[in-house]
This record gives C-alpha cells, structure tokens and sequence, in this order.
C-alpha cells in the first residue's frame, strides 16, 4: 500500500509539471560577463523567489509539492502562475527549493501564498560564476562540481561565497540532455588593460546627486587615473538619460573612479565624497530631486562593504547625528552616460549649471581638501 501512494505522487506531480506552460528564464534573468575555462560569470538581475525550505530531510520531497500548489492557485488570488525554469536548489540553506517568478510580477502585485511555509521575497542583483553539467543531479555529482567550481575561482583568484546552488533546467519526465549547474555569488569584476598591467589600480562608484558634480571634484585628485559619468544601481540595460531622469530604470547617476591604491586609499575618497554632498537628504542633493540623484555607494567586494560601512557607521555617530541616507549596494554594472555628459564641466564651464552649483562645490572642496588635490 506505501509503495503503491509513493507511485500515485509521483505521477500527480510529474502532471503537475507538465500541466503548466513553463518560461525559461536562462536568456532574461542574466547575461554573461565573461567565460573563464568552463565557467561562466553572470551577471543576474533582481529576483523574485517563491521558495520551500524542508523541516528536516525526511520534508525534502514535499519542497516541489508546496510550491507547485501555490503555483497551480493556493493563494489569495486562486490564480494560476507561470511555472519558470530553472528551479533552484539552495543548498547553503537547508536544501531550499525556490522558483523564480515571471518579470510581469513584483512583490506587490504577487498574490501571497495561502500555505504560510511558501516565503516570498526579493534578491537583490549579484554577480555569480557558473558550472554547467548534463544528466541526473545528485550530491556526490553536486559535491563533486562544487570542488572543480571551487579550484577554478581559486586559480584565478576570485572570491566567492558559500551560498552554493543547484538550478535544474528540466521537467522530471525529461530523460535526454537534461541540463543543470551549480551557481556561487562572487566578487568580480572586469579589468582594462590598463589595470591588467597596474595592479594597484582599483575602481570605486560614487553617486551624490548629479554626476556632473562628482566627476569634477574628483577629476584632479592626486591617484585618481579616470572618471566616468553613468548610471548603476537600478535594473535596465544600457539606459538612455532620458530613461534614467524620468525614473524608468531606478538607477542612480553615479561615476566610476578608477583610481591608484598606492598613491591614495579609498577612506581618503570616501572622505571627499562625503564632504562633498549632502549624505543626509533622499533622493536630492539641493534642487535636483528624484531617485536617481540619491546618494549610494557600490562595492566591489566583501571587504570593501566592511571597510565603507564601518568609515559610514563612525561619521554618521560623529558628524552627521546618525541621519546618513547613503545607499551601500552590491556592484552589479556600470553604463556610461552619453558621450556628452563626460568631461561636463571641464568643456561648459561658462554653463549657468557649472556656475552657480558645480564650482561653488569644486572650491569648497579643493580649499577644505587641498591635500588630496593636485
């Protein structure tokens, strides 16, 4: 009779499964970076999970059944939701079984699940390297990938995390060229040749209100090599102004500031960046006002989000009365503005702009910071 129920599940579910239009996501939740040997870096967008995460072993085999029924309408709105592939495997996390959910939903628009051991919630971008394999996936397969994953990041001095995962691509009926991988978050980012060949040469994102102020106050400090005007923090491609200005991106404008790790230390720009615009006021800096002018830091790294955070939690206790606003978030990718945008101030300084808000601010930092100036 056990083995008989056993049987009967197994059948409802693979009909479940494929009862249900399923949308691959592979080609929209991410795009590559780069190849390195047979791993690739991604970089993933946002996300949306619906996820089950077992009391105990013995629970695992009911993680596919939970979510499904919330799929297939065990919700508030007894709606049916779009199954999308792949499922995803956290096994950092007890064996968590999460579904990512279509890009048409937010959290807000999501009906919320009926069963109170479905959790929803968001994860924020990050960047990932990837093995694939084919075939059936099972934990001696898992563990074994996990170490080749491992070696590779290793030789090529990347860091990466401990939140392994495994994303199954096909429907359990799928006998032939089944496709899975196994993923891990990792600190990456690309390099110019010109930082190939300097290795102390190390980029930083600051966003303080309009880029056009931020890229001229640290042009000509001493160890900055490059400043570039764009826009990162939000979720679109390749954004045009136009998009960015009129909040259909959520990102901010920020700059890239290469700059040279032996000739200034990145408390010293953290210093000057926070001397330089108002980290106390959301989403404005004087009368330019919107999300896209909010003040935010990217980081590159673990180490870097320890070390900017703690410089954060020390300024704001001492000087700014614990009303810092300042966005720290995760590197993802940077767009360049449009070409017309970089090297503003230097090529329109008789603009009425440059005038009355960008010199006015370039002064006061050069005669406040005329250490770090050339």
């Amino acid at each position: 009779m056990k083995i008989l129920v056993i049987i009967i599940t197994t059948i409802i579910i693979l009909l479940f499964y494929t009862s249900i239009s399923s949308k691959n996501l592979e080609q929209n939740s991410y795009i590559i970076i780069k190849k390195i040997d047979n791993i690739e870096i991604r970089e993933y967008k946002k996300l949306i999970y619906a996820s089950y995460t077992p009391k105990s072993i013995n629970d695992r085999n009911n993680s596919f059944k939970n979510i499904a029924g919330y799929i297939f309408g065990n919700n508030e709105k007894s709606s049916n939701i779009d199954m999308t592939s792949p499922v995803v495997i956290k096994l950092h996390n007890k064996n968590e079984m999460a579904f990512i959910m279509p890009e048409e939903y937010t959290l807000d628009n999501l009906p919320d699940p009926n069963n109170n051991s479905i959790k929803i919630y968001e994860q924020e971008s990050n960047t990932k390297a990837v093995i694939s394999y084919s075939g059936y996936s099972n934990e001696k397969i898992e563990k074994r990938k996990i170490d080749e994953l491992k070696k590779k990041l290793i030789k090529h001095k990347i860091e990466y995390k401990n939140d392994f995962e495994v994303l199954i691509y096909n429907a359990p009926y799928q006998l032939l060229n089944r496709k899975n991988e196994i993923s891990v978050s990792i600190d990456y980012i690309e390099k110019n040749p010109e930082e190939v060949q300097n290795k102390n040469l190390k980029r930083i994102y600051f966003g303080g209100g309009c880029f056009w102020c931020i890229e001229a106050i640290f042009e000509d400090v001493i160890g900055v090599t490059g400043v570039s005007s764009g826009y990162s923090g939000g979720e679109k491609s390749n954004p045009s102004y136009l998009e960015v200005s009129n909040g259909l991106t959520n990102h901010a404008e920020v700059c890239e500031i290469i700059y040279d790790d032996k000739k200034i230390k990145l408390k010293d720009l953290l210093e000057i960046f926070f001397l330089s615009h108002d980290p106390t006021t959301l989403n404005k800096q004087g009368n330019d006002i919107g999300l896209h002018y909010r003040s935010i830091i990217l980081y590159n790294s673990i180490n870097e989000k320890t070390e900017i955070k703690n410089y954060i939690d020390n300024i704001n206790k001492e000087f700014f009365e614990n009303k810092i606003v300042t966005e720290l978030k995760r590197f993802n990718q940077f767009y360049k503005a449009e070409e017309y945008h970089q090297d503003y101030f230097k090529n329109n300084q008789s603009a009425s702009y440059c005038q009355l808000v960008i010199s006015p601010k370039l002064m006061d930092a050069k005669n406040k910071l005329s250490k770090f100036y050339k």
